[in-house]
């Protein structure tokens, strides 16, 4: 593989549409020349510091032309990007960078001298450590780097370390290859089909892939344009929709929540012309939002399954075929199956709807496996087959339908939260003497994170002292919002502690 596919793609587009208007944010516009200035600019300046094909660095910044520019530019050196969610606290990002070993991290200073402050310990343990000043709208000369500076690259070699929730406490790094980039990439546009002439509006999260391969690299390949939101809020989404006629809304289900009962607030004549797409994914969809979602924007709801470790590809529902209730058919090189009691099925031997089991995956997007933790790889890999922990089942003609989960992953607004992470926060209060996180139904944000706290003999602890200590080391999306104080937690006869009945 000569380049990084990612910034192949932009290259191409760079050449096809030099002056088409590729980011807009505020009140600028950016064409592809602008950016890949931008980008060969910042090529130079981290080669200047030293790093090299193969290091890992990360990025810590919000939705931002910042952000495009940085990742284009450490994949233009072949450099695997570690993206870091600006949501999360010190103490979580700490993790992340000394786990990656990380030899650097981008971010700006306002970002490292504001509500999230670092430690001397993590401003010390980075070899590293760039602040990105890049004035977009400077005008000086560039001396243009030349293309694909990380020449060469090996297809399994790392170009994403992406970190996930985990069941252990500690999210883990799920590393992607160019080659599962490259098939992403390469798969989407087989079913999400997007024209030069379409603008996306880029609200989710650049840190996550749904936003970064889905939105920034399809936007890449079509040639087309993103309006850039920093985080979303309904009513600017709706006047940035309207104002900049875009085209294509890829979202999360609480989003596309957000965005109706907005509209809903204009009156019940209220729309959204430009549009003619919508996606969602990250997150279950509830059958009633997604017929309201066709019904009031009139235009088709794509909906998907995928995972971070299936490099952000599996299944989607077509256009033209969509099943409701179904997340899809798989994508063509991928492989899916269920497995039930030890027994694999595929959609040719699973006709009935009870036959539920384990989602298992297999493909070119299967990840290389979690960064320096092969135990943990070894759980969710097996014989080439991605173990998802997800429940569902599959019809006669290779639809999957979703049903549960089998870990107890809480999905908060198309956000990824486990439990035991939570739970060894609440542990170090001295006065807590056990502790159980759950997830239970929220009707906007599809779950909401509930603590369940025995205290010990004696002690006495306020919800308000437990939440203002969680929200010190936890990111805001993971904070427990219901807190139950308990004389015991339900048991089973092995001790195991019986979540189902604290829902």
């Amino acid at each position: 593989m000569k380049q990084s596919p990612l910034i192949q793609l932009f290259f191409d587009a760079c050449r096809e549409h030099p002056q088409k208007t590729f980011l807009v944010f505020g009140s600028h516009n950016y064409s592809y020349s602008d950016i890949q200035h931008k980008v060969s600019h910042l090529s130079e300046k981290l080669a200047r510091q030293g790093l090299r094909k193969g290091d890992r660095v990360a990025i810590y910044l919000f939705n931002s032309p910042e952000f495009v520019v940085s990742f284009l530019a450490l994949n233009n050196l072949g450099i695997t990007v570690v993206p870091v969610n600006p949501l999360l606290k010190e103490e979580e990002i700490e993790h992340i960078l000394h786990d990656s070993q990380a030899r650097a991290l981008i971010t700006q200073r306002e970002m490292r001298n504001g509500e999230t402050k670092f430690s001397k310990n993590l401003k010390t343990s980075l070899e590293l450590s760039l602040d990105l000043m890049l004035e977009l709208n400077e005008n000086q000369a560039y001396s243009v780097a030349p293309e694909s500076l990380g020449q060469d690259l090996d297809s399994a070699s790392a170009a994403l370390i992406v970190y996930t929730s985990g069941t252990t406490g500690k999210p883990k790094g799920a590393v992607l290859s160019y080659g599962n980039v490259a098939f992403t990439i390469q798969s989407y546009p087989l079913r999400f089909c997007l024209n030069q002439d379409d603008i996306l509006l880029g609200v989710l999260p650049l840190c996550h892939l749904y936003g970064l391969l889905v939105v920034l690299a399809g936007a890449m390949k079509a040639g087309c344009g993103i309006v850039l939101m920093k985080q979303f809020d309904a009513a600017a989404a709706l006047l940035l929709i309207r104002s900049e006629a875009v085209s294509v809304l890829p979202a999360v289900p609480t989003m596309h929540q957000f965005i109706l009962m907005e509209l809903d607030k204009e009156g019940k004549d209220s729309c959204l012309d430009s549009l003619r797409l919508c996606t969602t994914g990250g997150a279950a969809m509830p059958k009633d939002l997604l017929v309201s979602l066709k019904e009031r924007l009139k235009v088709p709801v794509l909906e998907g399954y995928a995972l971070t470790e299936t490099t952000v590809i599996a299944t989607l529902n077509p256009e033209d075929d969509a099943r409701l209730g179904s997340v899809g058919s798989v994508f063509p090189g991928i492989e899916i199956a269920i497995e039930k009691d030890g027994i694999r099925f595929n959609s040719s031997s699973v006709l009935e709807r009870t036959e539920v089991g384990e989602i298992l995956l297999k493909g070119a997007c299967i990840m290389k496996g979690y960064f320096n933790n092969a135990a943990a790889t070894a759980e969710v890999i097996k014989d080439g087959w991605f173990y998802t922990g997800d429940l569902g089942y599959l019809d006669a003609e290779g639809y999957l339908y979703i049903v549960g989960r089998s870990k107890e992953l809480i999905v908060r607004g198309g956000m990824n939260i486990y439990p035991r992470e939570i739970e060894e926060v609440l542990l170090r209060l001295p006065a807590v003497a056990e502790c159980a996180v759950v997830g239970v139904p929220d009707r906007y944000m599809g779950e909401r994170v509930k603590a369940c706290i025995v205290l010990r003999s004696g002690a006495s602890l306020s919800e308000d002292e437990i939440k203002s200590f969680c929200k010190a080391h936890l990111a805001d999306y993971k904070m427990p919002r219901t807190i139950e104080f308990l004389e015991r937690l339900p048991r089973n006869s092995t001790g195991k502690v019986l979540k189902r009945l604290l829902c």
